[in-house]
């Protein structure tokens, strides 16, 4: 079976449901009131970026900025289209054994990275072991480290064979940070400012802005419309959205959410809104904590008001997540267990005095103030822990300190935002096991859920993988490596002069720079 047969389809019924909120517009990719098919185009994209990017590493789970600029700069072997399909990037196809453990790449002819040497297996063979090596620190490390072997026949061809069955694979080799890197991005622990993608970085200025040109070895570079690409950096959401109103910006992200019907009443501007990213606390379960007590964690999860969560921090545009972040419409979802952590109080305070603090105790609870709803999300849950017991002092640093203490472990209980690396349950490895992320709880492991997810990777599709993700969702429900709180609509806003242009599904909304290469935006 190879990607010339057409790829599986199984990975939408696992996405959460896409809103879509369009605006001035006709409800597709290809959406604006005017044809940037025809006639002048402007060939300079201006984009309005939440957050700056000081040191760009495309194997680490770094946040949607530089998930923006990866998409730009670098490529991987696959890549996401508009409706959140896998699609050929590097690779123009390949071939997958029955067994799906082995899978061979097929690269196109005359792939380039940005220094002008060639892109060959050899960079493919070096950047999945890199992503395999627990010293990398990468997102997708927990599915790579199942890496066997990377065979390298020739210099367009990787045979990539896998320990053990996982029918979800390529998604992740789809994923920004599965980008394949140059030489130089090794001795830097992944460091990369060039790579194979469509633009190349022309100057930077730090906290400030981006500048980038067309690349011309780009192997699509016919269907890229920009010559040029300028990112402005706004922390403040109120300023990004006042740079798309006053003409400043062609496309911002991270609409704020009490501002989604100022843009849909735009007739000039598209809101393009998907339901995925979650909300959830994540932990330090260190030696010694309090939070290491099971119990302790059960309590948290069963004290939170998530309802208030969504009214404060998101405006009424997020639904309540209490339990493993799958969605209904997924054969996955298991109403049961998906309210495994509806609000009870009473129970919350009963486990807090069997875990031993029915007097509670102070605790360090990390948030951002960079992005509000952050700060609001813990401002929302610190009532609630107060009512257990749990007397938290609020650390809202800037972002890239906020990730640099969630990685360290410099917390007790940390606010997160974050979505699956697929659109499939097989997602929630990343938020439970692998080396120290800023994404998950610090120290936690647990060999029997992780047992419980890898038997998911090799369960037959159908009532036997069903089966195994309901015995993975029932063991997050009492162990609680994270506590979901809301699924959150997340937007870009855009004037109707582009097009093509598309919020991917789901988890996958932070990939949808790769819909840039073939948007137009009229002049």
């Amino acid at each position: 079976m190879g990607y010339r047969s057409g790829l599986k389809k199984w990975l939408v019924a696992a996405v959460i449901a896409p809103v879509m909120i369009l605006s001035g517009c006709s409800g597709s990719g290809d959406s604006g009131s005017l044809d940037a098919g025809s006639g002048e185009l402007n060939t300079t994209l201006r984009i309005a970026l939440s957050a700056d990017v000081a040191d760009l590493k495309p194997s680490r789970d770094q946040g949607a900025a530089a998930m923006m600029l990866d998409t730009l700069i670098h490529r991987g072997l696959l890549g996401y289209d508009g409706n959140g399909d896998v699609v050929p990037a590097l690779a123009e196809s390949y071939d997958v054994n029955e067994t799906n453990t082995e899978f061979t790449f097929h690269l196109r002819e005359g792939l380039k990275f940005q220094d002008g040497s060639d892109l060959t297996s050899e960079n493919v063979k070096k950047t999945l072991e890199f992503l395999a090596s627990s010293d990398s620190g990468a997102k997708i490390f927990a599915t790579m480290s199942d890496l066997d072997s990377v065979e390298t026949p020739d210099a367009q061809t990787a045979v990539v064979k896998l320990k053990n069955p996982n029918v979800a694979f390529p998604a992740y080799l789809a994923d920004t940070t599965a980008a394949i890197l140059p030489e130089e991005a090794f001795s830097a622990e992944g460091t990369a400012w060039s790579g194979a993608g469509p633009f190349i970085l022309e100057e930077t200025n730090p906290g400030v802005s981006f500048t980038l040109k067309k690349n011309p070895d780009f192997y699509d570079a016919a269907n890229v419309n920009f010559e040029d690409i300028t990112i402005t950096i706004y922390a403040d959401g109120q300023a990004r959205l006042n740079a798309l109103l006053a003409g400043d910006a062609d496309l911002m992200d991270f609409v704020p959410w009490e501002s989604f019907s100022q843009v849909e009443s735009n007739s000039d501007l598209v809101l393009d809104g998907q339901s995925g990213p979650w909300m959830y606390l994540h932990f330090n379960v260190s030696n010694g904590s309090p939070l290491a007590n099971e119990k302790v964690r059960q309590a948290i999860a069963l004290a939170v008001n998530r309802e208030n969560v969504a009214t404060s921090a998101f405006s009424g545009q997020a639904t309540v997540t209490a339990g493993a972040p799958i969605a209904e419409g997924s054969e996955f979802y298991n109403a049961e267990l998906a309210n495994g952590w509806s609000q009870n109080v009473e129970k919350a305070k009963q486990l807090m005095a069997e875990a031993g603090y029915a007097d509670g105790f102070d605790a360090v609870l990390l948030s951002s103030s960079q992005y509000a709803f952050h700060q609001d999300t813990a401002l929302s849950v610190q009532p609630d822990l107060e009512a257990i017991g749990i007397r938290t002092t609020l650390d809202s640093p800037d972002w890239a300190t906020r990730q640099q203490k969630a990685a360290e472990g410099q917390y007790d209980i940390a606010v997160a935002g974050s979505a699956g690396v697929v659109n499939d349950p097989s997602f929630l490895v990343n938020f439970v096991t692998g080396p120290a992320a800023n994404n998950r709880s610090y120290g936690f492991d647990d060999p029997e859920l992780n047992q419980l997810l890898a038997a998911g990777l090799t369960a037959a599709p159908g009532a036997d993988r069903v089966a195994a993700y309901d015995a993975v969702q029932a063991r997050i429900i009492e162990t609680v490596p994270f506590a979901s709180l809301v699924a959150r609509t997340q937007a870009f806003a855009y004037t109707n002069k582009l097009t093509g242009f598309s919020n991917i599904p789901g988890f996958l909304t932070f990939e949808s720079g790769y819909t840039l290469v073939g948007a137009k935006l009229a002049a």
